[in-house]
């Protein structure tokens, strides 16, 4: 099956899953970010694939008779202790260090393990969890027969969106990463990965687990379509391992940069005479196709290096769309605005100002500065200027290296209320 993505409105963020598992058959499993709401069908004494959360089991049929929930009281420490006596692999969270041997004892803070009849305590909440199959004795047996929903925190997924630039080209990465905590392996025949945009990106220091992606390859991705404002991506056979994170390939396109310009904003205010400018390196490039909205890390590429600039936002998106990107500070150029000559009248004040600009590479180099000043223009002297609002003047331009450019230009203001 090909993959594909659909964009469609959702207030929580999701992957839509069909699911094999080696407990348990999901129907269907939407992974959140925090979480998953889980649907299966149960048959009599059946047990469920994944740690319910206290609460949210939902029964969907119209009828059923009562039955036992399952214990849901410090469920950290529950998954442990139904494996006491069973031999058992632990992994820490973020070491690599992995131990096998008989999980002997628990209680809320430490467990012993007894590896070649040598046994230790080890800090329960620095541990995954990764029992045999055949040693655990219950997870969670309902005596329940027919579909349920509920939901778990056992599976989640976050998006990993990155850029990177070269001299002429931007290369946008699209990945996810989708962790599974619980401590059972997952195969997934069919996938549907929902994005919700309006959620913060927060990018893992460390993966463990499978790499699903390759990123010297071009390879068949899910392509992004808009339907109904809201975002997913269709996947085919995925296998997440227990305790693992998983990177999977959503993409990579490029595009032509079609512009770059070093970009300033002054403000005038009462008694102001130099204004210093900052710069901030800008580009423009074309969505070379629907994308994910949301925060990208950029890397600078110079080969073979590559270098982390600063994480940047993109919202225009759509195929065709033209993407302005704001990088990091440029020190290509310098300069400032002086006012020199100001005079009174009725109507208001008359301001002389010079900008002085200075570039300090060897490349020619673009720039866009805008001035506003402290009350609404009426005039300007210079008609190569472009007056962007009620306030705002532009300048724009192009300077040659290593030279210094300047021009004045007179603004009628009208009276500063």
């Amino acid at each position: 099956m090909d993959t594909k993505t659909i964009l469609t409105s959702a207030t929580v963020t999701g992957l839509l899953l069909t699911s094999i598992s080696a407990l348990a058959a999901p129907e269907a499993i939407v992974i959140e970010r925090n979480g998953s709401q889980v649907t299966e069908k149960l048959s009599n004494a059946a047990e469920l694939s994944f740690t319910p959360v206290a609460g949210t089991i939902i029964p969907i049929g119209k009828n059923y008779a009562p039955f036992q929930l399952p214990e849901l009281y410090d469920t950290e420490r529950r998954n442990w202790s139904d494996h006491l006596g069973q031999p058992v692999r632990v992994e820490h969270k973020s070491r690599d260090l992995s131990l096998e041997g008989t999980l002997e004892a628990v209680n809320d803070r430490y467990f012993t393990l007894s590896v070649k009849r040598v046994s230790a305590n080890y800090p329960l909440n620095d541990f995954y969890l990764v029992p045999s199959l055949a040693a655990s004795k219950s997870r969670s047996t309902l005596n329940y027969q027919g579909l349920l929903t509920y939901q778990t925190s056992d599976i989640h997924w976050q998006p990993e969106l990155t850029m990177i630039i070269d001299d002429q080209d931007i290369t946008l990465v699209q990945q996810a990463n989708i962790q599974n905590n619980s401590s059972i392996d997952v195969e997934l025949n069919s996938a549907l990965l929902h994005y919700n945009q309006n959620s913060n990106v927060i990018r893992p220091m460390m993966m463990k687990g499978a790499m699903a992606s390759d990123m010297s390859l071009e390879r068949s991705a899910p392509a992004t379509e808009y339907s109904d404002s809201e975002i997913t991506l269709e996947l085919t056979k995925l296998a997440l391992p227990a305790a693992s994170q998983t990177l999977v390939d959503l993409g990579k396109t490029n595009s032509r940069i079609s512009s770059r310009s070093n970009v300033s904003t002054v403000y005038s205010y009462p008694s102001s005479s130099k204004l210093n400018l900052s710069f901030t390196q800008q580009i423009r490039f074309d969505s070379p196709k629907d994308l994910i909205p949301g925060v990208y890390q950029t890397l600078w590429h110079k080969k073979p290096y590559y270098l982390q600039g600063n994480p940047v936002a993109l919202q225009d998106t759509r195929e065709g769309a033209e993407v302005e990107v704001m990088l990091n500070r440029s020190l290509d150029l310098t300069g400032d605005i002086t006012l020199l000559t100001e005079s009174q009248s009725k109507q208001g004040p008359t301001q002389t100002w010079e900008l002085t600009l200075k570039n300090l590479s060897k490349q020619p180099q673009n720039y866009a500065i805008t001035h506003r000043l402290e009350a609404p223009i009426r005039e300007l002297s210079l008609r190569s200027l472009e007056q962007i609002d009620a306030q705002s003047v532009a300048l724009k331009g192009s300077i040659a290296p290593n030279t210094t450019y300047q021009i004045r230009y007179t603004v009628e203001l009208d009276q500063p209320k």
